[in-house]
């Protein structure tokens, strides 16, 4: 499974440094494949509707770029100078921080030809290229979930570092795995980092932490960082087993529990059809299950129809002889999505 829901047929190997507890791809990503991956067939953040990830709260839905911008705010609440955006995507944050510090001025930079025409199309200034591409320096340089999937995160510290005017900020975030999670599960994610590995990356780059953000209510395993230049000092990686590590077995068990279910419930329905189905149906036996149809509030959205079955509002359920429903979704929305399905006479199942 890719970082942007893709279900693709490669190997996944994940390999744990025992002097420092740092987990990387243990398979190798060729440059080429890097290329492709990002440049041409990488869809997170690259729509024509601008459509992004929503997270929902008990005060309503909250588009990713929204919480992205009000994070780097908590972290920086003053941008001013020039800005740069590393992997900018379609420009979702780009415009927001442009919209919120007018006295700036925002430019971005990205891997890939669509997402790159979409930003442009809404006037920012964005240019197709890498991390090794950029010419002038900035004030501020952001780079928001780049981290994980740069073959040399030193190397990818040390170019944006040379880019840093004096007493620039880098601000950069990424998943951490201080906590548990599935984030090891993606065969994108180069590296996975603890908060510790990413400041003492930053250290060997010739940076400073200044301040950190550890997770959030929306986000609980990512962290955030904001790094000036320092003078260059060789990081004592020490050994720390990553809490996402001692999680695999949990995952494996939920793996096996769903396959269970699916041989005893030849046809169901799945609740949710975003990334954590795509999760299931590249490590389950989901791929081979009859399902009958996805159930999901905004039908329309990119995920949906990469899927060979119809995906439906909930209500529209009861009247496809649906019955048992996997619940495909944030385990913290369980209860409540279960409650819903409930009402309206289904029988969820909550495995993960």
């Amino acid at each position: 499974m890719t970082s942007d829901g893709r279900i693709v047929s490669r190997g996944l190997r994940k390999v744990l440094c025992l002097s420092c507890g740092l987990v990387r791809d243990g398979l190798s990503f060729e440059a080429e494949d890097l290329s492709q991956h990002y440049g041409k067939h990488y869809q997170l953040n690259t729509t024509d509707s601008g459509e992004e990830h929503v997270f929902f709260t008990p005060n309503g839905p909250v588009p990713r770029s929204q919480f992205i911008h009000d994070w780097i705010r908590q972290i920086k609440p003053d941008i001013s100078g020039q800005v740069l955006e590393v992997g900018c995507g379609q420009g979702s944050v780009l415009e927001r921080l442009a919209a919120s510090f007018p006295r700036a001025q925002f430019r971005g930079i990205d891997l890939s030809e669509d997402a790159v025409r979409r930003a442009r199309r809404k006037g920012l200034d964005v240019r197709l290229g890498e991390s090794t591409n950029i010419t002038d320096c900035y004030d501020t340089i952001v780079a928001i979930g780049v981290l994980e999937h740069v073959p040399s995160p030193t190397s990818f510290l040390k170019e944006l570092r040379e880019h840093l005017t004096n007493g620039g900020d880098l601000i950069i975030a990424q998943p951490m795995q201080d906590v548990s999670s599935y984030d090891l599960f993606f065969v994108d994610h180069l590296h996975h980092f603890t908060t510790r590995h990413v400041q003492e990356f930053g250290q060997k780059a010739g940076l400073e932490q200044v301040a950190v953000l550890r997770g959030s209510a929306l986000v609980p395993n990512f962290s955030l960082h904001r790094f000036k230049r320092a003078e260059h000092k060789n990081s004592g990686f020490r050994f720390e087993r990553p809490p996402s590590v001692q999680s695999i077995p949990e995952y494996l068990d939920a793996f096996s529990r769903i396959n269970i279910f699916l041989r005893q419930h030849k046809k169901i329905a799945v609740f949710g059809t975003g990334e954590v189905f795509a999760l299931l149906y590249a490590y389950t036996d989901l791929s081979r299950a009859e399902i009958t149809c996805g159930l999901d509030d905004n039908r329309d959205r990119r995920e949906n129809h990469q899927w060979p079955f119809p995906v439906i509002c909930p209500e529209e359920a009861p009247n496809r002889s649906v019955s048992d429903v996997l619940l495909s979704i944030n385990p913290r929305y369980n209860d409540t999505v279960s409650k819903r399905l409930q009402a309206l006479g289904l029988t969820p199942a909550a495995i993960l």
